[in-house]
């Protein structure tokens, strides 16, 4: 961490004061807000008072009159519907809001997630045989699908009709199904393209319920968590509608009707209390996510379906296994990573590419995203299977390496790949690991620079320390939900007298601080910095990097500053 940049944003004073004024907020906020482009007054309010209200009509989606005209005929008719998800949170939540929706509808409902070792991501031919033998005659995918043009060629060779949900970016082309109904496509007009897979499969339910006559209110009321829970676990902008969303889906989370989040809540020790970001983000969604890396994420969708509350227990239990065995695993393949890099030149290899036969496919990935922490560049981990002499796994990247766009341009060493900027997933022959190692190489030496690789932390601002206060906390809160896209703010300080040090947790992991501001003492925590700890002198005057938290300990509330850095010389910003 001695390494670490603070990028401080600049910002035109007259701009700040004057949206202060008019949104009648502290400049510190404003300051803030402008930081995530939120400049009007209008904006301002929108963003600290999320509404219903504020969610687009569903019928601007592309297709989506096509869709549920087709759903509606199905429902009409009593035919068998295949509801066809993915192996993850997003994927999970997803299948289970379109299935309970189907099903509260009238419909007759099959659903279906795939294995992630055995089936891979996303619906393939073989799905269509197996839903043509169960008797169905329209499939829906969730989260899914808008480059299944194979699949779904074949699905019309046999008589089935398919409606495309997702999100993901479409290829060179779109597939030819009854309605492709995705924020992300090319044509696409709808006015917030970011919405999760859930939050698409929950637009394309709340359209449906509108056809048949329902009551559009109880339904949002009835499904909002679901859609909360898969927005935050995919990771996507808390901002516009998946702000509502969330801020609406959190509070529903914890007094959800579903046997199974309830299940998943007390299994937790979380029954009575506020459901936060960081409680899904880190606390439920990691549970379900388990379960489809290290089993079948069947098991999830039918803990999101169940009205059994025994039933509920014992998979959340199930859950909760997964989640241990996915932790070792986790940790295993970290220890690999980082005695294979013994052998790494960091100098010459600007993006890493490792691979071993005992990885487990379904941790990978994880693994990848905390190896990019640790070495601040781009990396693929990849699990070798030794029968067909194949590789596959995932990559994570860095903000200016752009880990698609490379994995592009490798695409003759490839036999597959798919995915984001900062996140995608690949398979190639093991013959063609060194050449595509070396190729991957040479496109990061030319975009990379080596500030590119220096970690970074964003700060909203430099607070003077008699800043730090209730008032302020108060104000902070008020732009929750916290996420990507809108991340809980970071902030500095300089020249704060140390009072008070020490370590705690296990063998002293996390650094514990006093320090003075104006006349009060002031608790800080910094978790994993307790190494840190001899270079923090009594007496001296240091420059922090934190987030103001309320920490509440023996029925007190006592202000807390989370450190994310700190510097005995100077602030680096």
């Amino acid at each position: 961490m001695a390494n670490v940049l603070w990028i401080l944003p600049k910002f035109d004073q007259a701009e700040v004061q004057n949206l202060a004024r008019e949104a009648r907020v502290s400049e510190t906020v404003a300051r803030i807000l402008i930081n995530r482009k939120i400049t009007t007054a209008e904006a301002v309010a929108a963003f600290l008072s999320p509404s219903l209200d504020q969610l687009h009509d569903p019928m601007l989606l592309p297709d989506m009159e096509a869709g549920i005209e087709r759903v509606a005929r199905a429902l009409e008719a009593g035919e068998k519907i295949l509801v066809h998800g993915d192996y993850d949170v997003d994927g999970v939540t997803s299948a289970a809001l379109l299935i309970r929706s189907l099903k509260r509808l009238g419909g007759n409902v099959l659903c279906r997630v795939p294995h992630r070792k055995r089936d891979g991501y996303d619906i393939k031919p073989y799905n269509a045989d197996e839903a043509k033998a169960e008797g169905a005659t329209l499939i829906i995918t969730a989260d899914c699908g808008v480059k299944a043009c194979e699949t779904i060629e074949h699905a019309q060779s046999l008589g089935i009709d398919m409606v495309v949900t997702d999100h993901h970016e479409q290829g060179d082309d779109l597939p030819r199904a009854i309605a492709v109904v995705n924020p992300m496509r090319h044509d696409s007009t709808y006015p917030f393209p970011h919405l999760a897979g859930v939050g698409v499969a929950m637009k394309f339910a709340q359209a449906l319920v509108r056809r048949m006559g329902h009551d559009e209110a109880k339904f949002l009321e009835a499904f909002i968590d679901l859609a909360a829970l898969g927005t935050i676990a995919d990771v996507s902008p808390l901002v516009g509608e998946n702000r509502v969303i969330v801020k609406y889906g959190l509070q529903a989370l914890a007094k959800s009707k579903k046997v199974g989040i309830q299940a998943m809540i007390a299994r937790n020790g979380l029954e009575g209390k506020p459901i936060t970001t960081y409680h899904v983000g880190f606390v439920l969604a990691p549970r379900i996510n388990a379960v489809g890396r290290m089993d079948d994420a069947a098991i999830a969708l039918q803990l999101m379906l169940t009205y059994d509350r025994e039933e509920a227990d014992t998979l959340a239990e199930v859950l909760e296994q997964r989640n241990i065995e996915r932790q070792a695993e986790q940790a295993k393949i970290l220890q690999s990573v980082d005695a294979k890099m013994e052998n790494k030149d960091l100098d010459f290899y600007k993006a890493i590419v490792l691979a071993a036969s005992d990885w487990h496919s379904g941790v990978v990935g994880i693994v990848a995203s905390k190896v990019v922490e640790r070495y601040s560049r781009p990396a693929i981990l990849l699990t070798v299977n030794e029968e067909d002499g194949t590789a596959h796994g995932s990559g994570r990247s860095i903000e200016a390496f752009n880990m698609i766009d490379a994995l592009n341009q490798c695409k003759d060493l490839l036999r597959r790949s798919g995915g984001h900027a900062l996140a995608a997933g690949l398979s190639l022959s093991t013959d063609n690991l060194t050449e595509f190692e070396e190729k991957l190489n040479k496109i990061a030496t030319e975009i990379i620079k080596p500030e590119d690789m220096i970690p970074r932390i964003t700060v909203e601002g430099e607070l003077d320390p008699t800043e730090i206060s209730w008032e302020l906390l108060r104000e902070i809160n008020r732009l929750e939900p916290f996420g990507s896209g809108n991340p809980e703010p970071v902030f500095c300080s300089s020249g704060i007298e140390v009072i008070d040090t020490g370590r705690v947790g296990g063998e002293g992991a996390h650094l514990k601080m006093k320090v003075r501001v104006h006349s009060d003492r002031l608790d800080c925590i910094g978790f994993g910095m307790g190494p840190r700890q001899p270079s923090v002198q009594l007496g001296r005057s240091i420059d922090l990097c934190y987030n103001i938290r309320s920490n509440s300990y023996n029925g007190y509330d006592n202000l807390q500053l989370m450190l994310r850095d700190i510097r005995t010389e100077g602030t680096g910003a």
